[in-house]
């Protein structure tokens, strides 16, 4: 059975780390529809108040810490090199990116054999996000669009799965908050199968 490795990187997310952890393993009946199996890992970059407290409450869920807070990026990147599944996931602990996707977005991967499937807040579905950063995203996008010659409405997205096997073409990734758009310049440069599915996007808990 194939395996999916969700990782959320937490810094200071005790007031909604517990909601999106449930929610990730609620999908679980929806994968196995899929012959697939969920993990989920959680990477508390540094957090200061309850939140690996939280996680560990969850039986099932990986908790990696991080001794101090080193970023965005960087907590991704220990949870990729911890995780087991054939995809990788992400998405963010504080509820603007809806977990329930991740089934749609796996099977419009393996439909349209995609190396890089990300969840589009810009193609329709209902979205929550500022104008001012809506405006950012569409001139970004429309800039690695041009230079890549492929279509992409959301380059900075935080919510996406990725074959492992891709991974180390995808590197060297920032340890910021940067880690998104550069991911998506580098897979247009390295020729990498992207594809985009359609996802909401919520105010932040």
């Amino acid at each position: 059975m194939d395996v999916l490795s969700v990782v959320i990187p937490a810094y200071n997310e005790e007031g909604g780390i517990a909601d999106i952890v449930e929610r990730v393993l609620g999908i679980r009946p929806a994968l196995a529809a899929q012959a697939t199996d969920l993990e989920l890992i959680v990477v508390d970059d540094g957090s200061r108040d309850a939140t690996a407290q939280i996680v560990g409450r969850y039986p099932g869920v990986r908790l990696v810490r991080h001794a101090s807070n080193s970023g965005y990026g960087a907590a991704l990147k220990t949870g990729f090199a911890q995780a087991r599944g054939q995809w990788l996931g992400f998405l963010d602990a504080d509820g603007t990116y809806p977990p329930e996707y991740l089934p749609q977005m796996l099977e419009v991967g393996r439909c349209q054999d995609a190396e890089l499937v990300i969840g589009s807040r810009m193609s329709g579905t209902e979205s929550q996000m500022p104008v001012s950063r809506r405006i950012g995203n569409l001139f970004f996008a429309r800039l690695v669009t041009l230079i890549g010659r492929q279509h992409v409405s959301d380059s900075a997205s935080g919510m996406r799965l990725i074959r492992r096997e891709v991974l180390a073409r995808l590197y060297p990734l920032p340890d910021g908050l940067n880690f998104t758009p550069v991911m998506s310049t580098r897979a247009v440069h390295e020729g990498i199968r992207m594809v985009e599915a359609p996802i909401p996007y919520a105010e932040r808990v």
